[in-house]
């Protein structure tokens, strides 16, 4: 049957119930292949006045009666480990895999090991992991570079321009050089550095109509200064079905989306719940008003009730307990496969870290120190820093799936950027500003979601500050 035959019946059909059908209702209708649902279209309100509209038919469409998106989601069993071996096992695991990208680059065919490499005469490629940076008196930049049987010191020349490359201790990254023999152990001498890095990608405009996925981070529900009214006008334009909204599958809340307890001395000023399983149970209440065919992610932040070292495991059974069944909870970090496109979803607790390390980068512009961790392929490169980790036999930080979105929090910011391809997002808090924050004379910009279609570059923010 073509479309004329089926826009004729749906028609007819409502025509026989005395029911006008707007012209948007009935595309609605027809674009979302919901023929069969027409008999659920006539409400009691749709025959008391007589017309079927757009919203009435939308309404329908967000009802649970409609077959939720398909999403891919697997829970890795994290556990925590503290042994010098494990250490090792983390570190070794990070090596592997981000060698196996390096090496896939067409500038690292033919690499050699670091011993061999020492026995070589002219031009080399290694691939290490950093252990030491250092700068010589004379300006150079020196750094020891170690693969699993070997180390060799690297001199990046200052004449060449390289010793203001930023390298950071616990990258992983291939050297390409010439290795001198001259004095008493080989150093190698670079030309080139190379990154595991992201290739560039072109985002794929699809012929299809928007799947929208909305980033949320740091509610801080608990919180003096979480910011009820705004989130519930954001709930509220959820569940109207309108504009954007209505197109609205996924919704992700990145971390810290309670205050917590204890997280910092005297906090129990700042609170408005001191519990903070009545904190969730809070923020239960505003989740679970999002409709019920909207896919909610949740995963935990350093003010959440799990481990504070990363990676994080999910939530509890009892905290799962509170939330609908729409609602899935996540590690911290993790790759969400959505419409098969990768989305990663990370609390953002290194970008402390970066922020100090990135030449320019601040808590008001983060973009950079996102690009940083995307060139580098891990979202935690630095260990020893602010941001605590815990070892595991598998690094959970190392971005093995090129992300076609990554999401980020913690710092209160929001910052959006694309870099090769992938669009990047600091997302944005709900909470005011706080008396550190005023300490660091940092304001945020609170109250904002960002939404990213799957579909094609169309991105939309959506502003929720009272006026």
């Amino acid at each position: 049957m073509d479309l004329i035959e089926n826009r004729k019946e749906v028609l007819v059909y409502f025509q026989s119930k005395g029911i006008m059908v707007t012209k948007k209702a009935l595309d609605v209708i027809l674009d979302s292949s919901m023929g069969e649902l027409l008999p659920k279209m006539v409400t009691q309100e749709v025959l008391d006045t007589g017309f079927l509209t757009e919203n009435d038919v939308i309404k329908l469409i967000r009802s649970p009666q409609r077959k939720k998106m398909d999403f891919e989601v697997y829970i890795p069993d994290i556990k925590a480990h503290s042994s010098v071996e494990d250490f090792q096992e983390m570190f070794m695991d990070r090596y592997e895999r981000l060698k196996k990208i390096i090496v896939q680059s067409s500038e690292m065919r033919g690499t050699y090991t670091i011993k061999s490499a020492k026995k070589a005469q002219g031009k080399v490629k290694i691939v290490g992991m950093v252990s030491e940076v250092s700068t010589t008196k004379n300006g150079h930049k020196r750094l020891l570079l170690e693969d699993l049987d070997d180390n060799i010191n690297v001199f990046l020349l200052k004449g060449k321009g390289m010793n203001n490359e930023l390298i950071l201790e616990d990258e992983v990254l291939g050297v390409i050089g010439s290795v001198s023999n001259t004095g008493k152990d080989p150093v190698l001498f670079a030309d080139e550095i190379i990154r595991p890095d992201i290739p560039y990608k072109l985002i794929d405009e699809q012929k299809k109509d928007p799947v929208f996925v909305a980033s949320l981070s740091d509610i801080h529900v608990g919180s003096k200064t979480f910011r009820k009214n705004d989130f519930m006008k954001m709930i509220s334009w959820i569940k109207a079905s309108e504009e954007e909204a209505s197109k609205l599958k996924y919704l992700i809340l990145s971390g810290d989306v309670v205050d917590g307890i204890g997280v910092y001395p005297g906090q129990d000023k700042d609170l408005e719940i001191l519990n903070p399983y009545e904190q969730y149970e809070k923020l239960a209440e505003y989740v679970n008003m999002v409709p019920d065919d909207v896919n909610v992610f949740i995963m935990p932040g350093n003010h959440d009730i799990v481990r504070l070292a990363e990676p994080q495991p999910v939530f509890s059974q009892k905290i799962k307990n509170f939330f609908n069944e729409n609602v899935t909870l996540l590690p911290n970090p993790y790759n969400l496969v959505l419409e098969n496109k990768n989305v990663l979803v990370y609390h953002g607790m290194s970008l402390n870290d970066m922020i100090e390390l990135v030449p320019g980068a601040s808590y008001a512009s983060v973009g950079s120190s996102i690009e940083e961790l995307l060139k580098r392929r891990h979202l935690a490169p630095v260990y020893g820093g602010k941001t605590p980790i815990i070892p595991s036999k598998r690094d959970y930080h190392v971005i093995d799936q090129v992300p076609d979105i990554f999401i980020t929090g913690h710092i209160h910011s929001f910052s959006q950027g694309s870099y090769r391809g992938v669009r990047y997002i600091n997302a944005s808090t709900w909470q005011s500003q706080t008396d550190y924050q005023k300490m660091m004379n940092f304001s945020p910009n609170p109250s904002i979601m960002t939404l990213f279609d799957l579909n094609s570059k169309t991105q939309i923010i959506k502003d929720f500050k009272e006026s």
